[in-house]
């Protein structure tokens, strides 16, 4: 409940200060005095978008506080909640656009601001009664009179659409990811089952390829000696039968003396018997069907091996291998978030479920506070002159459950004669001022603010809707602190507390009245002229009475 404030460089007001001790406080003055210039304050107080225009032309900067009586908030910091229910918050802003805003002397972010006063005051301008035309501010009227239990259930619709709703974004999420690992990996399990035949380790294609080579070494010494045991051996033209036939051709030339030759005839087909048996030999250990086997076997590893690296665009073999392991572990997955995907599916029906039974039981609900609602509000508007008029609340079913029910609400208003029609296309600005200041008063107490500020919320009533208008008013001012703005005497003169804004020059003054004064500032809302004998008779029976 707002309880002081003071102001300092906002619109015409060079400086003011205001302490409320009233229940129903009515602000009055003339047209352009600088009421305007009050509320921008209590805007700007309550944490409203601040502007350079605001500021007063002489000042640079502009300054607004206010002391509360305040119950702890929800969710503010300790060192911001109220002390002895006593709230300060003060806030400045510069032609420069810098502004700061503390709590209990705390410098605090203006969201912090905001979070502190949206329950302690709430101002409604001469057109709050459009927000009646919204359908969002309807639901969240209905919502209100609906209670703690209404409350709760709103709550566990939130949490469980919530819910559901993150599951079927899960599953989503899940087969999309499934799909591109099951594309990504298609013929994953053929090159897992290669990987694995192969034993692949990373050197392994740099190792087969020189064994490869070696091999091929081994195959060409081979054929080289196999040649030369050929050459050796030829049965026709081998050179162990030549080098024969030559020591038998000069045995046979030498005659007596061949003996001489003898020696080293003998150590030369000895020799060459030495170097055939060796060849021979050679050739026989170095039989070619193993060798021709490891040759085929490396042959198809490395084949095997550049094939997958063709098929997958990879370098090598440590890059084939890493492959093999991701996709390994990705079809091991493929195949656990099978049974995942399944779990998820049982889990978003049943919230599906659950959320439709919240929300048949939310709407059910809601006929019934609708209903209570409707009623209500009918009674005040009868007291308020509307008698003539039947408001009710329509509830309208949709085809999908959203976090907050499956429902739309209207707010209707029946003429005589006339079918129910939305509010708006039924009302006129009088009527729904009226309407407005009914769903106040029907609101539980728990939905109202500490302190409530109309202004000009009357504009368009005269004669006795506003006369009935203040006693509505008043009424709830005995629930809610009731600040009004008006330019009608009849209920000026109705609060029990009154204060006057009145223009000096360039400056906007601001003072408290009573008595004599508050009589004059009544006699001129009437008549123009705050010195006229009968409007001065007609002030003091309006305040008389």
């Amino acid at each position: 409940m707002l309880e002081e404030l003071s102001i300092r460089g906002i619109g015409g007001i060079k400086s003011a200060s205001l302490a409320f001790g009233g229940e129903f406080i009515v602000i009055t003055g003339e047209s352009g005095a600088g009421k305007s210039s009050l509320v921008r304050a209590l805007e700007f107080i309550s944490g409203r978008r601040a502007q350079a225009n605001h500021i007063r032309s002489a000042d640079d900067s502009c300054e607004a506080e206010a002391v509360l009586t305040s119950a702890p908030v929800e969710g503010l910091e300790k060192r911001y909640q109220p002390q002895e229910n006593s709230l300060i918050a003060r806030r400045t802003f510069t032609r420069s656009g810098k502004g700061r805003c503390t709590l209990q002397g705390q410098n605090a972010p203006l969201t912090v601001l905001i979070k502190a006063m949206e329950r302690n005051i709430v101002i409604q301008s001469q057109f709050a009664q459009l927000s009646l035309l919204e359908p969002a501010r309807q639901l969240e009227l209905v919502d209100s009179c609906g209670g703690a239990e209404t409350s709760a259930l709103l709550a566990e619709l939130d949490e469980t659409f919530t819910a559901a709703l993150a599951a079927e974004k899960q599953i989503v999420a899940l087969k999309k990811r499934r799909r591109e690992s099951e594309q990504r990996y298609e013929g994953a399990p053929t090159v897992i089952r290669q990987v694995s035949a192969l034993r692949l380790e990373e050197e392994s294609e740099r190792q087969w390829e020189a064994e490869l080579a070696k091999i091929d070494a081994e195959e060409a010494a081979n054929r080289a000696m196999r040649a030369a045991s050929m050459q050796m051996n030829d049965p026709e033209h081998g050179l162990l039968d030549r080098l024969e036939n030559a020591a038998k051709s000069v045995y046979a030339a030498a005659g007596r003396d061949g003996e001489k030759w003898r020696p080293v005839i003998e150590k030369m087909l000895s020799g060459a018997q030495e170097f055939s048996s060796m060849l021979a030999a050679e050739c026989r250990a170095s039989d070619g069907a193993d060798a021709e086997e490891a040759k085929e076997n490396l042959e198809k590893k490395i084949g095997a091996l550049r094939k997958i690296k063709r098929a997958l665009s990879l370098p090598d073999a440590a890059e084939v291998m890493e492959y093999a392991k991701t996709a390994a572990a990705e079809l091991e997955w493929l195949k656990k978030s099978r049974e995942e995907l399944e779990a998820l599916g049982k889990e978003a029906a049943e919230l599906r479920r659950e959320t439709s039974r919240l929300a048949m039981e939310l709407r059910a609900r809601r006929k019934e506070a609708a209903a209570s609602l409707a009623a209500s509000v009918n009674g005040h508007l009868r007291e308020l002159g509307m008698e003539y008029a039947e408001f009710g609340i329509e509830i309208e079913p949709l085809d999908r459950v959203r976090a907050n029910g499956a429902e739309n609400v209207c707010f209707t208003l029946a003429l005589p004669e006339q079918k129910p029609l939305p509010v708006g296309k039924n009302a006129s600005g009088g009527e729904l001022s009226r309407i407005l200041i009914a769903v106040q008063l029907s609101a539980g107490d728990d939905k109202l603010p500490g302190t409530l500020v109309f202004d000009e919320v009357e504009a368009g009533l005269g004669g006795k809707t506003a006369l009935l208008a203040g006693y509505k008013l008043r009424e709830l001012s005995k629930r809610c602190r009731t600040i009004l703005i008006t330019h009608q005497a009849t209920i000026a003169a109705m609060a029990d507390q009154h204060f006057v804004v009145k223009r000096t020059g360039d400056d906007t003054e601001i003072s408290e009245v009573a008595g004599e004064a508050r009589e004059r500032e009544i006699a001129r809302m009437l008549s123009g002229d705050e010195e006229s004998r009968e409007a001065l008779e007609h002030a003091r029976a309006l305040l008389g009475h």
